[in-house]
């Protein structure tokens, strides 16, 4: 429990240090003015605790058995690229810098948020000893169909979609869009390398459970 506490903390402590970085230290308590900037530290804090309630299985960078290529590179400026915007996107909307001017599109970024976060819980929740941010196998991995991914082939990237761009709407953001529009690049290009891997890992098994199921969105994708 003392390991999983304090993976979760290494975690999490970067990302909430450049959101409240960015927006300012000295004027805290301004932050939380805003209903939907309050909502998401809320829902970012239960999060949290369901996490820890759940002991998820957490651990981004298990390596599995399958070559990574250059996913480490991928991944490592992927990375930066969040710490930036984690930092920026907060520190814009104090001062009013490339923000959106009607503030129903807050709302809107705090519903994507929540079902996002929910959707990555429900995720790891399925997947756990099997989750990794590389595509890969892990040692005698098996094809994982309960919970969510009893629909969802890929709800992990479909978190990654909602919750970023919600996180930008939250802070009315006008680079949304573009965030939006970057996750989509990615997630497509790790779906058609993750299942290519998954055929040829699990062959008919898993071509029966494409047939029964959606890649991100049911009745839709």
């Amino acid at each position: 429990m003392l390991r999983f506490v304090f993976l979760l903390a290494a975690q999490l402590l970067p990302p909430v240090a450049l959101v409240l970085l960015g927006w300012g230290f000295q004027n805290l308590r301004t932050f939380l003015v805003n209903p939907a900037r309050a909502g998401f530290a809320a829902v970012t804090l239960a999060a949290v605790v369901a996490a820890a309630f759940c002991s998820l299985n957490i651990h981004p960078l298990r390596r599995g058995a399958r070559p990574l290529g250059s996913q480490s590179l991928q991944l490592g400026a992927l990375l930066l690229l969040s710490f930036a915007l984690l930092w920026f996107l907060p520190f814009a909307d104090h001062r009013q810098i490339f923000t959106l001017r009607h503030e129903y599109w807050r709302y809107v970024g705090l519903v994507l948020y929540c079902i996002g976060v929910g959707v990555r819980l429900l995720g790891l929740h399925a997947l756990g000893e099997y989750f990794s941010a590389y595509v890969t196998l892990q040692a005698n991995h098996r094809l994982v169909q309960r919970g969510i991914y009893r629909s969802i082939r890929h709800p992990l990237y479909l978190s990654l979609l909602l919750a970023p761009t919600g996180f930008a709407l939250v802070f009315a953001s006008r680079l949304a869009s573009l965030i939006l529009l970057l996750a989509w690049i990615f997630v497509l290009d790790r779906i058609g390398r993750e299942e290519d891997m998954l055929i040829e890992y699990f062959g008919e098994e898993f071509a029966d459970y494409q047939r029964r199921t959606w890649k991100l969105i049911p009745l839709v994708f």
